[in-house]
């Protein structure tokens, strides 16, 4: 059963793209990006570093999703493709 471990890391990455995503939807209807151990960053005092935040995050997730793709398609392919032997 190797295909397992594809299958719950990519089941792993679904739930940290979902996760993500949700929060980058939240933080571009509200405008506002808050800061861990700062302060805060708004889109209307500082929109480009707002907007690079938001396009960094996003390029993040898109990396993410890639992955999780590619982990479901191999455990796909482990679990009913046929291997073949050289």
């Amino acid at each position: 059963m190797p295909w397992l471990g594809h299958v719950v890391a990519a089941g792993l990455l679904g739930v940290l793209l979902w996760i993500g995503g949700r929060e980058l939807i939240e933080i571009v209807q509200s405008g506002w990006l808050p800061g861990r151990k700062g302060p805060g960053l708004s889109a209307g005092d500082h929109p480009v570093a707002f907007w690079g935040m938001i396009v960094f995050i996003g390029a993040g997730l898109a990396c993410c999703a890639g992955v999780a793709t590619v982990c479901a398609w191999s455990a796909f392919r482990a679990l009913f493709g046929r291997e073949r032997s050289h």
